[in-house]
């Protein structure tokens, strides 16, 4: 314990109590922790935790991120992921910030993208700023633990940011991402995922990009028996005037450029 005291002493105004609940916090490896994770590491009062809390985000050694939600401000940058899935429950990591995880895109992702099934304002941690997009449950699937944190497994994430685009960047940057991300695409999941998340419109987008990026056809013969029953707009975030393709009820409204689609 004495060890565990001394650790963070060599900051200055650090108290051998302050230093011995970081060194609980970071032995447990808690990225988010408030005041019944410390009650319960430390065997203090309520009363003494909230204090000691307190004393160290205004050192700023600590960084609130919600009402009664501390992180380590040292380790926001390498636990982000971790601290907003923490922070936010239940979530996981999509769109445009997983398709940069991934390396689908060259893009530097500054935000942090979760969708959750509860409404939750977006705020920030630190520097970062954390987006949540709710989902209704239904379309709440398709993620994993990866890093110590929640994530889309790829073809979800794809799926996640089809549905939208503006969250990625947008249509030709979502085509991009489609084609980098092919080679190594679980196409049989990425239909599954498709298809449950119960939206023609969603399909029809999907099967026009596969098709005309020269991606796979049989995957394109699969999903032409769900898409769209009326036309679409391939970009939702154009308008509506543009060529008709009827074979997938699409408004090509958008110039997504030959690079994405050839």
């Amino acid at each position: 314990m004495r060890k565990l005291k001394q650790q963070y002493t060599k900051y200055i105004g650090i108290s051998a109590n302050e230093s011995f609940l970081l060194s609980s916090i970071r032995a447990r490896d808690l990225p988010v922790f408030g005041v019944r994770e410390v009650v319960s590491l430390c065997g203090w009062s309520r009363s003494r935790t909230y204090n000691t809390l307190v004393s160290l985000e205004r050192k700023g050694v600590l960084t609130r991120i919600r009402r009664n939600s501390y992180a380590i401000t040292g380790e926001l940058a390498k636990n982000v992921y971790r601290i907003a899935t923490e922070a936010v429950k239940p979530s996981y990591v999509s769109f445009w910030t997983a398709l940069s995880r991934y390396g689908f895109t060259e893009q530097q992702v500054t935000a942090v993208q979760l969708v959750s099934t509860r409404q939750v304002p977006g705020f920030s941690v630190g520097p970062y700023r954390l987006e949540i997009v709710k989902f209704r449950p239904s379309r709440f699937y398709g993620y994993k633990r990866m890093d110590g944190f929640v994530i889309a497994e790829p073809e979800k994430a794809l799926v996640d940011s089809l549905a939208y685009p503006s969250l990625c960047g947008g249509i030709g940057e979502f085509a991009k991402c489609l084609r980098a991300a092919w080679p190594g695409l679980d196409k049989k999941k990425f239909t599954e995922y498709l298809l449950k998340f119960k939206n023609k419109s969603l399909v029809s987008r999907a099967g026009y990009l596969i098709e005309h990026m020269e991606l796979n056809n049989e995957l394109v013969g699969s999903l032409l028996g769900h898409k769209s029953p009326g036309f679409v707009r391939l970009d939702t975030g154009a308008k509506k005037a543009g060529t008709y393709d009827h074979k997938w009820n699409i408004i090509i409204n958008t110039d997504i450029g030959r690079e994405e689609i050839r």
